[in-house]
Formats: structure tokens, sequence, C-alpha cells
């Protein structure tokens, strides 16, 4: 994107003038230009942003977030059966490697830009996303550079599906679990401007996603966007590191008898800035989720965790609950805590809390006098902190949170 964008206005001005990459043409544009035209881009000066710039992110998009691939550029996904990150997706040109993607035996993966992308989704892409809430998704469909989609027949996997580095700074990888099957997905990103992970989930099927992020230098923003049919389940494990700045959307939707636990540990250093806007929608009756969220904030990092549960009138019998334990551990870092709970039905269990505070100097004063140093005692609590969001020791291990 050649020149500067300073603003929503301007950005807006420049997708409806028909800037875009020509990336995968088979998918049907004309209602992110409708949502841009109608409803326009998130301000900084509104609620659900005033704890990121978005004008930033804006200013950056303009600057080095543009397109940069060839629409015609090789997106062909080499089918694997590893479970590294490392090496193991080729195209038939290595200067238009696609990324880092692998996928177990028999799960089938492809490229937006392949002849076989249009029959697979077709009717799948975008059913997750609402772009009246997300539109900054209509801004990364408009300037897409890569996508992937990964179809997941109906099978318990041992081994995961893999999504690291994308080329391009706009990216949709779109992930559909068929009924009953059982499968995991690790999702380590670098850099990039925007990215959508879309999921669908089957009826009765189970999808655990766990996702690295560290830190950055770059302004990044993501979407992970969740349908999880009858008595589904879908389980995310997020950790994440501060960027310059970088927000955080999660917006999961539940039918009758399903449910979603969702996890998320961070922690900040220096100027970092994490922006974590967390929604789970029950629809249906009869759903269970559980929201647990731990950060810590230092130097002169600032955090926002925004916390929604929204219970539909039909979605009798829900049990929800969410809790966010904060630290800070510096004069002039800042953390923000928002639990919101929206009920529009009457038989229905609902809890939250929040909480922010300073580590404790007495455990730091314990610990010192057992011959640790004051860094290390203190890098022990924070560790042991965080580590009560996400329970089970593989789990920690993959978002780097063990001992």
């Amino acid at each position: 994107m050649p020149g500067s964008t300073t603003d929503a206005d301007a950005l807006t001005r420049r997708l409806l003038s028909g800037e875009g990459t020509g990336y995968a043409l088979w998918r049907d544009l004309a209602r992110c230009r409708q949502v841009l035209s109608e409803t326009g881009l998130p301000q900084h000066r509104s609620e659900a942003w005033q704890h990121t710039n978005i004008g930033r992110w804006y200013r950056a998009v303009g600057r080095d977030g543009g397109p940069r691939r060839s629409p015609s550029a090789d997106d062909r996904v080499l089918l694997v059966t590893k479970d590294s990150f490392s090496g193991y997706v080729r195209s038939r040109n290595r200067e238009a490697l696609l990324g880092t993607v692998a996928v177990p035996g028999g799960v089938r993966a492809v490229g937006f830009a392949e002849a076989k992308a249009p029959a697979l989704a077709a009717t799948q892409l975008g059913n997750a996303v609402d772009l009246n809430r997300h539109p900054l998704a209509a801004v990364n469909a408009l300037l897409l550079e890569t996508g992937v989609i990964a179809c997941v027949p109906a099978e318990t996997y041992e081994e995961p599906i893999c999504v690291g580095a994308l080329p391009g700074q706009f990216q949709h990888v779109l992930l559909i679990v068929a009924a009953g099957t059982e499968v995991e997905l690790v999702e380590a990103p670098a850099s990039y401007a925007h990215r959508v992970v879309e999921i669908l989930v089957g009826k009765g099927a189970r999808l655990t996603h766990r996702r690295r992020q560290g830190p950055s230098t770059r302004h990044e923003c993501s979407l992970v966007a969740v349908q999880v049919a009858e008595r589904g389940s879908y389980h995310l494990a997020q950790s994440c590191r501060g960027a310059a700045l970088r927000r955080n959307d999660i917006d999961v939707t539940l039918a009758a008898d399903a449910e979603a636990t969702i996890t998320g540990a961070w922690r900040l250093d220096e100027r970092d800035h994490l922006d974590n806007q967390v929604t789970v929608r029950h629809a249906g009756p009869n759903g269970t989720s559980r929201q647990t969220y731990r950060g810590v904030a230092s130097g002169q990092a600032q955090a926002a965790l925004g916390g929604r549960i929204h219970i539909a009138a039909e979605a009798e019998g829900t049990d929800a609950a969410l809790s966010t334990k904060n630290l800070i551990a510096g004069d002039r870092a800042a953390v923000f805590a928002k639990p919101v709970l929206e009920i529009h039905a009457s038989d229905v269990r609902c809890a939250h809390g929040a909480t922010v505070g300073a580590l404790d100097e007495a455990a730091i004063h314990y610990l010192r006098s057992r011959g640790l140093a004051e860094e290390a005692a203190r890098d022990l609590l924070v560790r042991g902190f965080l580590r009560e969001a996400v329970a089970d020791p593989a789990g920690q291990a993959l978002l780097e949170l063990a001992a």
C-alpha cells in the first residue's frame, strides 16, 4: 500500500476505491466493502478500543503493511505427518514458500489460491466471522495475501495441526473440524499486520487450540472466531508477550450443550502493549464455559482484558464463569481488567471475578533467605502465578510457561 494511512476514514476510502491484492478472486468481497461503507472502522475514542490506539495500526498498515505477494504466488501445501514447525512446507518454487504448516495424515489442506479451494471453503468461509463486530476482518479480506484451509475428517488424531509463520502481512486460516473429531491445533505465528483464525467445530467434535505469541516490536491485530456446534467443545490456551501494539479479539459462539474453556497467560515488560478482548456467546441451552486469565505487567507496560459472557434468551441452563488475576511489577505499569456479563435468560449460573495486585514481598524475602537472588525469586513467583492459567504440563511446556 503506497503512501501513508493516518486514520480510519482514510483507510476506508482507499479500500472502497478498490485497492487490494486480487488474491483468490473466488472470494465474495462485496460484504466487506458494504460493512466498511456502512459502519466504517474502529476509532480509538470508542469504548471497545480505548486501550489500543488503533490509529497507530492504521499508520503502520499504510507504511509497511500493504500487499507484497503476487496474487499468482504458488500456494501449494504439502501434507505431512510431522509435529514440528520447521521445514515441512514447500512449494514448487522455493522463493514462494507458503510458510510453516504441518497437518496429520488424512487432513486435507490447501492454499486459498489453489483450484481446489473454492469447493472446500466457499460455503464455510466467513461463517464464524461477524464483520459488524469485527470490521478489521473486512480489511483483512480486502488486503489478504495468504490463506490456508484445513479440513479435518472425523477421526481422533494423535498429531496436531501446526500453523506457524505465514508470508504476507494479512493472513486467514480456516479450520473445518468434522463432527465427532478430536484434534489439536498448535499456532505459533510470527509477526503480521492482521491474522484471522476462523474455526468451525462440528457436532460432538473436540478441538484443543494452543496459541503462543512471542515478543514483537511491530503493530499487530488478530481475530480468533469460533463456532461450536451442538455437544462440541473448544479449549484455548494462549500465552502472550507484548508488542509495540498487540490486539487480540477472541469470539466464541456455543450451540446447545456445547462447551468452551479459554485460558490466557501474559507477561509484559518495558513499554509493551497487549489488549485481549474475549467474548463467549451462549446461543443455545445447557452450555458451559470457563475463562481463566493470569497476567503480569512490569516497567511501563500496559495490559487490558475485556472478558465478556453473553447469554442469549434461548440459552437456559447455561453455566459460565470468568476469573482474571493480574500482578503489577512496576510503579508505572498498568492493567485494565473489565469482566462483563450480559444475561438474557433466567435459569443460568454465572460468575466473574477480577483482581489486580503486587508480588508478595514476604514470599520474595522467604525465597531469598533460601539462597535465591532477588531477580530469580521474582521470576519463580511470576512463572508459578502464570502457570495457574494452564493446568496441564504439556501445555505449560508448549506455551513456555514451565519452570
